[in-house]
């Protein structure tokens, strides 16, 4: 028995042991070790790298938001055309950017050690691809980086240049730049529809009441994605939100490609942009009014002004036809949901609204097209993690819902009243299907034009 309990405790101590290396093979923090931006002159290479062991870094994986840069599984940058890349490194739940500034200017001295591409070659082929000897480069100057005239502090309150942006009193303005880019910047929206390519061409926008996004009034119906990927038989929700800054967000495929983007303060109109704004930032795009009697004469956005902005208690007990939605607080959930239009050509689902434009201009007519989205916990924070972030759609006023799953005509399937039978908006004759969970699962991003 003695033996017995000696092998017991030699067991659990060795459990102990095992237990702790492994607590502590977790890390707290994770970011890119060569700062948050680097300087490279064309055909240059750079190596970025981590905070992580060695053994650990070979599992980041590296994406360049466009093709100004080539980066391998190594972390080695080579710059190819001018303009400026946003390098995001991943690792497990972490992740942290660097912006790569390429440049092709001899004048430009370079802070930070760099490889000619020929010498990288060379060293690859002698079999020492591990490590490269750096470029010898006398003490360098402080760098300049293109971008490093104009104010990176947020904009300001100003009497001059408000927006309606939505749950605050929201105004921005433009700071002040001895070189002009002020200028270029509050001009540079275009007469076409073209979406705008900034988050400072964007909240410029906003102030003279154009859209950054597309400007193509939604049908009421979804385009739903020909592959929506599942995980044990439920639909996936993108659990990855991608940022390339506080301000941007890429909106990918279901196969991880970028189709747009959505800037903080910007205008949208469409359904997968809206969809998007509100699942990245929690609140609504700069042209929406709260005040549900707006009228777009009296408002800069016109015909692209959007009102609604309110509480949404879903309850079923008022509410008999509609389905439940998870953890709303109308039904004593610890989430507060909020419900916005989101205008379409038509309302032709519900016979008691007829098929009439949601703003012509004149006036509006709001329909029966709305999203109801998860706003504040329980203690009235904004939600921001995502298992507590929902964004559902309904164009048969509440009836029936499908969600959002945070990619590009990412849907879930339909449930509510319609979709199990029941009479449109029926307090007698009513039978809405529960809620379809969906789980949260990431979408790795490849960051490249959509196919």
């Amino acid at each position: 028995m003695k033996l017995f309990n000696k092998i017991l405790s030699l067991i659990l101590a060795l459990i102990l042991v095992v237990s702790l290396c492994a607590c502590n093979n977790k890390i707290s923090s994770f970011n890119i070790e060569n700062g948050e931006k680097a300087l490279l002159k064309v055909g240059y290479v750079l190596q970025l790298k981590t905070n992580l062991s060695k053994d650990k870094e070979t599992s980041v994986s590296w994406q360049a938001s466009n093709g100004n840069i080539t980066i391998d599984e190594g972390g080695f940058v080579k710059a190819v055309t001018e303009g400026n890349t946003t390098v995001i490194a991943a690792f497990e739940n972490f992740t942290d950017t660097i912006i790569i500034y390429v440049v092709n200017d001899s004048d430009y001295e370079l802070l930070y050690p760099e490889f000619a591409e020929d010498d990288r070659n060379e060293q690859t082929e002698n079999g020492s691809s591990s490590e490269l000897t750096q470029r010898p480069h006398s003490e360098q100057p402080e760098i300049v980086y293109p971008d490093d005239d104009r104010d990176d502090e947020p904009y300001s309150s100003t009497s001059s240049g408000y927006y309606n942006g939505g749950g605050s009193n929201s105004s921005v303005t433009y700071p002040s730049n001895p070189n002009g880019v002020d200028e270029v910047a509050r001009a540079k929206f275009y007469n076409g529809s073209d979406p705008a390519d900034s988050y400072e061409e964007a909240i410029a926008r906003s102030k003279v009441g154009k859209i950054s996004g597309c400007e193509t009034v939604p049908n009421q119906a979804p385009t739903i994605a020909s592959n929506r990927p599942k995980l044990n038989g439920a639909y996936i929700k993108n659990s990855n939100p991608y940022f390339l800054d506080k301000n941007t967000y890429v909106v990918v495929n279901s196969s991880g490609y970028e189709v747009f983007r959505v800037y903080r303060g910007g205008g949208y109109i469409t359904l997968e942009e809206v969809a998007a704004y509100l699942m990245a930032f929690g609140d609504v795009p700069a042209n929406y009014s709260s005040n549900k009697n707006t009228k777009p004469t009296s408002s800069i956005w016109k015909e692209n002004l959007r009102v609604n902005n309110t509480e949404f208690s879903g309850s079923t007990s008022r509410y008999p036809y509609e389905p439940e939605l998870p953890r709303i607080s109308g039904c004593g959930g610890d989430l507060q949901y909020y419900e916005i239009d989101i205008g379409t050509t038509g309302t032709d689902c519900d016979p008691k609204r007829n098929a009439r434009i949601y703003n012509n201009g004149n006036s509006i007519t709001r329909g029966a097209a709305r999203i109801v989205y998860s706003r504040y916990d329980k203690n009235g924070n904004n939600v921001i993690e995502m298992e507590e972030k929902y964004v559902f759609y309904t164009y048969n006023h509440y009836n029936d819902f499908r969600e959002y799953l945070n990619y590009y005509n990412g849907w879930g399937e339909m449930f509510g009243n319609i979709t199990g039978g029941g009479v449109l908006s029926s307090k007698t004759n009513y039978n809405p299907t529960p809620y379809i969970k969906s789980v949260l699962s990431p979408i790795k991003s490849q960051f490249s034009a959509a196919a």
